[in-house]
């Protein structure tokens, strides 16, 4: 199995309040349980995901409110099938939950950039001007 972030996660323009998702792709086999597995976390986890290019390729979008502790659980599960059928070359589960924290970390400064760009703008097109308090 092995995980790679595509795309990390973007601050969007002065008029978005989102920042952009993350993707990771994946590739494992066996690939109908990685899909089972995503499509059962995908529900629950606030998350996209769909086949690649090859049979055992998936693209994970992971959004702004999407819960990464269950995008973990389902990573680590799919890691542990993985691992059963082929041990070598397997993240193990620490790599999974250290991936996941800087997904997190990562997740906060575009959300922390995005806020303080948005401030700066309301700053400089005089939203915050003489009010009186």
């Amino acid at each position: 199995m092995s995980i790679r972030l595509v795309r990390p996660f973007g601050t969007g323009g002065s008029d978005t309040y989102e920042i952009s998702p993350a993707s990771l792709e994946i590739e494992v086999e066996p690939g109908s349980a990685a899909d089972e597995i995503l499509m059962l976390a995908s529900i629950q986890g606030d998350f996209a995901y769909r086949s690649g290019s090859a049979r055992n390729q998936f693209l994970i979008e992971i959004g702004q409110y999407s819960d990464l502790d269950r995008i973990g659980e389902a990573l680590t599960e799919i890691a542990d099938l993985a691992r059963e059928a082929s041990p070598e070359g397997s993240p193990d589960p620490y790599a999974v939950r250290d991936l996941v924290r800087e997904l997190q970390r990562r997740r906060e400064e575009a959300i922390m950039e995005t806020e303080t760009g948005t401030i700066e703008d309301e700053i400089a097109t005089g939203v915050y001007g003489d009010e009186f308090f």
